[in-house]
């Protein structure tokens, strides 16, 4: 199958007028909070936050000159009493550490990719340690959450992983999984003790192996390609409970604008019970 995209439109970074993107988030129709947050932004000299569950005035300030994009997703451990905080502090902490970005240029620097590998894996670890200190400074119960993120620094993706919130992209009609789930049944799959069928129907399939502010950490990161007319999206785990990856794919298969598609998948997960916190997050050039 093809794109209907052209090689060399393929590999024409998009304007910043051409780029959709779209978060969005609910409780869900079980839980009394929201423990998911999310933040799309965009690298300038300093970071413009474009959406976030967050208040903006979390972030720092911004001016003019985009040089990419970070998309994020993270989860609170919903089992402890700090989850909204562990969520939320998880993303002020990495976007202040990421502004300093907004220098990089791989188009004009391609060997600087290998430091960006570096920042972000730093940038995860100096998350989880500030989760880890406020958990020490007296705080009740602990401050545990997933951390999905993408930082797209044209013509690289780099894929930043900790828990089990996912991260997808759609190419040529195909969807790929980027991220492994960092879960009990994850990991008995990996051994080849389970097939995919039990772990899909085992409750290991939440019990986390990483997560940052817990005693373990496996921060995972990667980078790829990155071409126009790649469909990115990420998600909390109240999505796919619900939701299958085929379901995904048709979803972002549709010529419908970003906004559209994530209320559209948060509206399945809801009305197939809403058992957890959903929160989605998309971004796409724009075929013109």
């Amino acid at each position: 199958m093809t794109s209907g995209v052209t090689d060399s439109r393929a590999v024409q970074k998009p304007l910043p007028a051409e780029i959709d993107v779209c978060g969005l988030t609910h409780r869900g129709r079980v839980r009394s909070e929201n423990a998911d947050h999310f933040l799309i932004a965009s690298f300038h000299r300093a970071m413009q936050v474009h959406n976030s569950s967050i208040p903006s005035t979390a972030f720092p300030a911004l001016s003019a000159d985009s040089r990419g994009y970070v998309f994020l997703v993270a989860d609170g451990v919903g089992a402890f009493a700090q989850a909204a905080n562990g969520s939320a502090r998880a993303i002020r902490s990495v976007a202040q550490y990421l502004v300093d970005m907004s220098e990089m240029s791989l188009s004009a620097e391609p060997e600087r990719e290998q430091e960006v590998v570096s920042r972000v894996h730093d940038a995860v670890v100096e998350t989880h340690n500030t989760l880890l200190a406020l958990d020490e400074d007296g705080i009740p119960g602990s401050a545990l959450t997933t951390l999905t993120m993408l930082v797209a620094i044209w013509p690289r993706l780099f894929v930043v992983h900790v828990g089990d919130s996912r991260a997808y992209r759609l190419r040529d009609g195909q969807l790929t999984q980027l991220t492994t789930d960092q879960t009990m049944a994850q990991a008995m799959v990996d051994s080849g003790e389970w097939t995919r069928a039990i772990a899909d129907a085992s409750p290991l399939r939440h019990v986390l192996v990483s997560a940052l502010g817990s005693p373990e950490i496996d921060p995972q990161v990667r980078s790829l390609d990155l071409e126009r007319q790649d469909i990115m999206l990420l998600c909390t785990d109240g999505l796919t409970k619900h939701v299958s990856d085929e379901e995904i794919r048709e979803h972002l298969l549709r010529a419908d604008a970003s906004e559209s598609v994530c209320q559209s998948l948060i509206d399945l997960a809801l009305a197939r019970g809403g058992q957890d916190n959903v929160t989605v997050v998309m971004g796409k050039a724009r075929i013109t």
